[in-house]
């Protein structure tokens, strides 16, 4: 039984790896592609919004080292669970979308 578990838990890391690899990169995309656009934004709010991109990006590389070594019941691996990384980069694309 106790075979059983593991080889489910090991394919679980297995499917989820790519997935938790690249976790921010969308979010990442979307700030670069605000950026990038027409913004309603302030010149402070786009120096904000720039300064979270910098520093979310680089907390995101140091999650996904986390990510791969969390257990497999570790509450970083629910679907539902924001980094701190990720809530770096929504709140750079609120600062950008006038939020």
């Amino acid at each position: 039984m106790k075979s059983v578990i593991f080889l489910c838990g090991a394919a679980a890391l297995l499917f989820a790896g790519p997935a938790l690899a690249n976790h921010c990169d969308d979010d990442i995309a979307d700030v670069e592609w605000a950026l990038g656009g027409p913004t309603t934004a302030g010149p402070n709010q786009v120096e904000a919004a720039e300064a979270l991109l910098d520093d979310g990006a680089v907390a995101c590389r140091h999650e996904e080292d986390e990510l791969a070594s969390a257990d497999p019941d570790s509450p970083l691996l629910d679907p539902d669970f924001v980094t701190l990384g990720r809530s770096m980069l929504i709140n750079a694309k609120d600062l950008l979308d006038g939020k």
